[in-house]
């Protein structure tokens, strides 16, 4: 079930009650075989208590909550909205089996119901006393005697979470998502830890991750390793990857993690025993194929390679992965010399099918840009890298080819400004991670030719 489906905020007398009835659903995964059990356990959030200083800017008791609960809602969707789309990404199959058994719906009735009303009704329903949730944010000072809030959320006796910030309205926006952040981790730790990696805070992610790999079980170890590879260098990523697969040699986004690696550092033959292992665990996925045609296609087996992106693609999932490897095969120079327009043509249609597969597929949309930029397509290609940069706004290249395609439209000075400042923020890129022909464009943009 999912957390935060229906929002209604149950107010007794006092402005600083507010009430909420959690019903909990167990949802249990063996592997990628997806399996749920309902087990309802009752949850009560009590009240959250606020102090008079954030009353007199406006703010109250049921507002709060409110937010608290749009921030837990907001992760959730991040933690279940996976950026490779369909199928393409090990995280779509691991939600089948990362939860660590509940996932809370939070559901109750408008009005005066008073707190014990809720009580008897869930005793009733459930047959059993509900736990109790409540929370406060305080006015303290600091060490350094600045005023400071700190916010609190306890589940009966426990604090799950503790909080401090500092009291402008926008900082108690960020406490807010901290306590939200740290209650849906209560219930759904996996998920709170990818929705955190999502967000680009890995140090949120860790402290979910520590506890679940020192003593979680073997089922929550291997997922929380397998997430872990992915917040630790590339180099060190195998580590945790090799451990989670002593839990269980079979464990898919492993496998697919090792494939991946081994291609990294070059081990071509070790990566391409991994993706055989992967196909032959799930040959209705697309990822073993993607990952052994990278392998293929690195090692200098550029045909082969495209025929394992080609079997990804025949599959009846819609994959955008396999697409992308395609397209980017037609538009790569061949002997030094640029693609056709026949290949470009050829390369556009598998970035289209790619974003079809997945409409927020970043990268998709950068690549059909650059493609209709060589195609001079001008107004299709400025529609398409908007979208990415919407999409991936930290990525450079796409903010580079937004520049080559103003180049392109006539508009060089504000192109040459834009290169110029990109290359400034990120002076090792265009020999580090530049696209192809990155060097040619930067040249020209910044030459005015």
């Amino acid at each position: 079930m999912a957390l935060a489906d229906k929002l209604n905020i149950v107010q007794n007398i006092s402005k600083t009650v507010t009430s909420l009835v959690i019903s909990v659903s167990a949802l249990f995964g063996t592997g990628f075989v997806f399996k749920s059990v309902f087990h309802p356990t009752s949850v009560v959030l009590d009240r959250i208590e606020i102090p008079a200083s954030l009353e007199a800017q406006g703010f109250k008791s049921e507002v709060v909550v409110q937010r608290l609960l749009d921030e837990i809602n907001a992760y959730k969707l991040i933690a279940n909205s996976n950026p490779k789309g369909g199928v393409d990404g090990p995280e779509n199959a691991l939600f089948s089996g990362m939860s660590k058994g509940t996932d809370a719906k939070i559901e109750a009735s408008v009005g005066g119901i008073s707190l014990q009303s809720i009580e008897q009704a869930v005793r009733f329903v459930f047959q059993k006393n509900p736990q109790v949730i409540s929370g406060d944010i305080t006015n303290v000072l600091t060490e350094s005697g600045f005023a400071s809030l700190e916010g609190r959320i306890r589940l009966t006796q426990q604090v799950v979470s503790k909080r401090k910030n500092s009291p402008e309205k926008t900082e108690l926006d960020d406490l807010l998502k901290l306590l939200a952040f740290d209650l849906y981790a209560h219930f759904e730790p996996l998920r709170a830890a990818l929705a955190a990696q999502r967000l680009g805070k890995p140090e949120l992610a860790l402290e979910v991750l520590r506890p679940l790999i020192l003593s979680g079980t073997p089922a929550e170890r291997k997922f929380a390793l397998w997430l872990r590879s992915t917040l630790a260098p590339l180099t060190e990523r195998d580590q945790y990857l090799l451990e989670a697969l002593s839990i269980d040699p079979n464990f898919y986004p492993a496998l697919i993690g090792m494939a991946e690696f081994e291609t990294s550092q070059k081990r071509y033959t070790e990566s391409i025993e991994y993706a055989d292992r992967a196909i032959l665990l799930n040959p209705s996925s697309p990822l073993g194929y993607n990952a052994k045609g990278v392998a293929l296609r690195s090692s200098g087996d550029r045909a082969a390679g495209v025929k394992e992106f080609e079997k990804a693609c025949a599959l009846p999932v819609q994959s955008p992965g396999c697409h992308i490897h395609l397209g980017l095969e037609y538009m790569r120079a061949i002997d030094r010399q640029p693609p056709t327009k026949e290949a470009l043509r050829k390369a556009y249609i598998e970035f289209a099918a790619a974003i079809k597969a997945n409409p927020r597929a970043a990268w998709a949309h950068s690549h059909a840009a650059f493609v209709s930029t060589e195609l001079n397509d001008l107004k299709e290609a400025k529609i398409l890298i908007l979208r990415a940069i919407e999409l991936e706004p930290a990525e450079p290249t796409h903010e580079f080819r937004y520049a080559w395609t103003r180049y392109r439209m006539g508009e060089r000075t504000k192109a040459k400004e834009m290169m110029t400042n990109l290359l400034e923020a990120h002076p090792n890129w265009l020999t580090t991670r530049g696209p192809q022909g990155a060097q040619r464009i930067a040249n020209t943009v910044l030459g005015g030719q």
